[in-house]
């Protein structure tokens, strides 16, 4: 069997990204108010470990480090045949598959690093949608050790309250990238795994809330909590799982309660002993913590959505299953049920469930790969705090 060319795609990706940083690169950084030194780092390989909460924080970094970077990018990206063709000729990607093993995705990363190819991989997995950096696998340093290369950590800033995960506008306010450090090889050999590991978590680390504290800066938009309900599933007065609606600048709730957000992007609200999405997301987090331990492995529904949409991906061709399903979480599995098509999913059964895009929840079972997207404001992330929660699993 031939081996793969882990080089294939480069000379033609590098070709690309030059075209793309000296036509656009710098009228792009300028529309997105982007500030962020450009960079001399040397022909070496390296990879690259960021954090994330922007689409275009792989386009920053080609700009501002002026190299060609082979990115990670999750599957969901890649659905669409056109856009697949296109990623593929102009930038060759590391596609991360959610139905095989992760495994395989380090494989990829090790062998195309040691080829000479620099990597590029936002290490969180999918963007913040809490404006804090989420949680980074020790076995990242192993692989920082494992490639054999330089290790450049880059910090980005502001794309969080610019660009929300679950809003439906941008805001006008600015975004930062800085390199935090460019580990050698020497000294990437000379650390331990642990040491390794420490650094590239403080390196990265940010929470939008306390650089805003410490350097205030306005994100403005029209309907600054449009869609906030994706993200913030957990009423803080009446305790709720699901019962929150936006409206312009207001989140709300049938028992009352109300908040507002401010040009800050921090919350407001009599009921509310909290500022900031990061601390309403710990509550909420408890709220299912304590709801999975009393119904774990019992008959007793604890959420559901309706007007769901399911797509099943299929030799990797992704098809569309129902426009208007009903999806129901319940104590010991996931029932999908419309006039088209049903399936009951046990939750050990469930080997993988994320977030992808904005409110996509990607599932993995046994033997299918669901995409269920909706066309209305509703959280994904209940399901996979919850589900993760009745497998006896952390929730970082």
């Amino acid at each position: 069997m031939k081996s793969k060319n882990y080089k294939s795609g480069a000379l033609r990706g590098k070709f690309f990204y030059f075209l793309g940083r000296n036509i656009i690169g710098d009228a792009l950084l300028k529309s997105r108010d982007f500030k962020g030194e450009r960079y001399k780092i040397g022909n070496e390989p390296f990879l690259l470990f960021a954090n994330h909460a922007d689409n275009l924080d792989p386009a920053y970094e080609i700009v501002t480090l002026r190299k060609y970077i082979r990115f990670v990018m999750s599957d969901h990206l890649t659905n669409n045949k056109f856009i697949r063709v296109f990623l593929k000729i102009t930038a060759s990607p590391i596609i991360k598959h959610h139905n095989e093993s992760s495994d395989v995705l380090f494989e990829e990363i090790r062998n195309t690093a040691r080829a000479g190819v620099s990597v590029g991989v936002h290490i969180e997995g999918e963007k913040t949608s809490t404006g804090e950096t989420g949680y980074i696998s020790k076995r990242n340093a192993v692989l920082a050790k494992e490639c054999g290369c330089r290790l450049i950590t880059y910090r980005l800033t502001g794309g969080y309250l610019k660009v929300p995960r679950w809003a439906d506008e941008k805001r006008k306010g600015p975004i930062h990238g800085e390199i935090a450090h460019i580990y050698s090889v020497e000294e990437i050999k000379e650390m331990s795994v642990d040491e390794l590991y420490e650094c590239i978590c403080k390196d990265l680390y940010v929470n939008a809330y306390e650089e805003q504290k410490v350097n205030p800066q306005k994100y403005i938009a029209e309907n600054p909590a449009q869609s906030a309900e994706i993200t913030l599933y957990g009423c803080p007065k009446c305790k709720k799982i699901g019962t929150l609606k936006s409206a312009g600048s207001c989140l709300s709730c049938g028992c009352g309660f109300k908040a507002v957000i401010d040009d800050y992007g921090f919350w407001y609200g009599d009921s509310l002993p909290f500022d900031n999405i990061t601390d309403w997301d710990k509550f909420q987090k408890n709220l299912l913590k304590e709801l999975t331990d009393k119904y774990r492995g019992a008959e007793v529904e604890l959420f559901s959505d309706s007007k769901q949409i399911i797509y099943t991906l299929e030799n990797n061709e992704i098809n569309i299953k129902s426009s208007d399903a009903e999806f129901r979480l319940f104590g010991d599995r996931l029932e999908i049920e419309s006039k088209d098509y049903s399936d009951i999913i046990p939750i050990e059964n469930i080997k993988r469930i994320n977030i992808a895009g904005k409110s996509n929840l990607l599932l993995v079972t046994n033997n299918k790969y669901y995409d269920i997207r909706c066309n209305t404001p509703r959280s994904a992330s209940k399901y996979v705090v919850a589900v993760r929660y009745l497998q006896g699993k952390e929730c970082y």
